[in-house]
């Protein structure tokens, strides 16, 4: 038991390592490793995306699960963190799980609160699960099998020019694109596949993504 307890520390301590990476250094790819295998996990929420959720979410905090069928998550997740499940304009942490659609991610994303110029702080960060991450190379020369890849372009602080990495899904670039937040205020997106690769967002970068359509604003932003 001692031996396993230890392992699953010792996979936390380097999944927050990577995650303090992510951060330090937006639009880049890393790795964690997948939560350990657990029958009672559901499906929707995968190894790797309960991985983030765990560094970030905890009974201090509070949390929504943005999902078609989010109660199954949710319980899961108030179980075995002792959070508190509160409507999306009010939670400190937002999962988006991979299978999510469009609306439901866009949703999410446009209504997560952005936090007060007082409190910057208290705006609220997004997980969001994709099918596949990648450097932005590997978006070249797609020729099928895979989730198809947009290239996402980063800029800000912790950027020297711009970085940019590959993902399957940009409904959150444009929802995010939509709410014209002002910073201090924003949200931070932290996006997770299964592989365990991890990218995150800081509410201080500013991204682009060329070969996305545009789309109109967004509905609830606050």
């Amino acid at each position: 038991m001692m031996i396993r307890e230890d392992a699953g520390l010792h996979r936390a301590q380097r999944a927050f390592r990577s995650v303090l990476d992510a951060f330090a250094r937006p639009g880049t790819v890393h790795v964690v490793d997948p939560a350990a295998n657990s029958p009672a996990r559901p499906v929707a929420l995968g190894a790797s995306l309960e991985a983030v959720v765990r560094l970030f979410v905890d009974q201090a905090v509070t949390f929504c699960v943005a999902d078609a069928e989010s109660d199954a998550t949710a319980a899961y997740l108030t179980g075995e963190t002792h959070a508190r499940r509160f409507p999306v304009r009010e939670a400190d942490f937002v999962v988006v799980p991979a299978r999510a659609d469009a609306q439901t991610a866009e949703e999410a994303v446009a209504q997560a609160c952005r936090g007060t110029l007082v409190s910057p702080e208290k705006g609220a960060t997004v997980l969001v699960g994709c099918a596949r991450l990648a450097p932005a190379d590997e978006a070249a020369g797609e020729c099928g099998g895979e989730p198809a890849l947009h290239v996402v372009e980063v800029r800000g602080p912790g950027v020297a020019d711009v970085n940019r990495f590959a993902v399957d899904r940009v409904d959150w670039v444009r929802a995010r694109d939509a709410r014209r937040d002002e910073f201090p205020c924003g949200i931070e997106i932290v996006l997770v596949d299964p592989a365990g690769r991890v990218v995150a967002v800081p509410r201080s970068s500013r991204v682009t993504c060329p070969s996305a359509p545009a789309a109109p604003a967004a509905k609830g932003v606050r």
